[in-house]
């Protein structure tokens, strides 16, 4: 993994530098529209769920399958990251991100607090490589140097502090805190895991929303 250093007295300023994978993957918004019915109910349902939850956790749980469903079946890929690598730099999303940044007072506030919290570590990879008791032995300033001088795996990528996070680097980061949780590593009791929880929970939720990406066709 390629890094940029951070200043040790300030690492949390400069992002580190990774290349993110990047592929030729095609996709088809129709493709959500010709699932069966019941597999398109379902998604909804997963939406709708999500409104009902109280917890921020169960919300995001619910809004991400929805969106996993949906980039599954737009993307066809098989995994994870070829799906999100196919999003991430898919020029209508980008679009819409970018629209919703300028016209959405509200969406672009939450991004920004969001990107406030940033870089967002892999937790896993932390705890392999730095031990599991690091967080509570080690302010945050002190973890983010120990992680560049470690080479632990983060999100976003090529961002600096400040600068407005592109449609890329907001959903590698969101699907990070989506692999923190659902691995394990996030929790209610913590406020910056609740945070970061709270925040892709609303961003997604919202760009789902009015941006109408589950009703796109091609």
């Amino acid at each position: 993994m390629r890094m940029r250093r951070v200043e040790p007295q300030s690492p949390a300023k400069k992002a580190i530098t990774t290349s993110a994978p990047r592929g030729a993957q095609l996709i088809s918004f129709r493709n959500f529209q010709t699932l069966d019915p019941e597999t398109v109910d379902l998604v909804r349902d997963l939406m709708r769920n999500a409104d009902r939850q109280r917890s921020a956790f169960m919300s995001f749980v619910n809004v991400w399958m929805a969106f996993n469903g949906w980039m599954e079946s737009v993307t066809q890929a098989n995994t994870d990251a070829a799906m999100i690598t196919a999003l991430a730099t898919n020029e209508r999303l980008i679009k819409a991100y970018d629209a919703l940044m300028y016209q959405s007072g509200s969406f672009r506030n939450r991004v920004h607090s969001f990107a406030a919290m940033w870089p967002v570590l892999n937790v896993r990879d932390v705890r392999k490589k730095l031990g599991h008791d690091v967080f509570s032995k080690l302010s945050m300033d002190e973890l983010l140097a120990e992680c560049v001088r470690h080479r632990v795996k983060f999100q976003p990528q090529d961002w600096e502090n400040n600068h407005p996070p592109s449609w890329e680097q907001l959903l590698w980061t969101i699907y990070l805190v989506r692999c923190n949780m659902f691995h394990g590593v996030k929790s209610p009791q913590n406020q910056r895991d609740r945070e970061l929880i709270l925040h892709s929970d609303r961003i997604l939720r919202i760009f789902i929303q009015d941006a109408g990406c589950f009703e796109w066709r091609d």
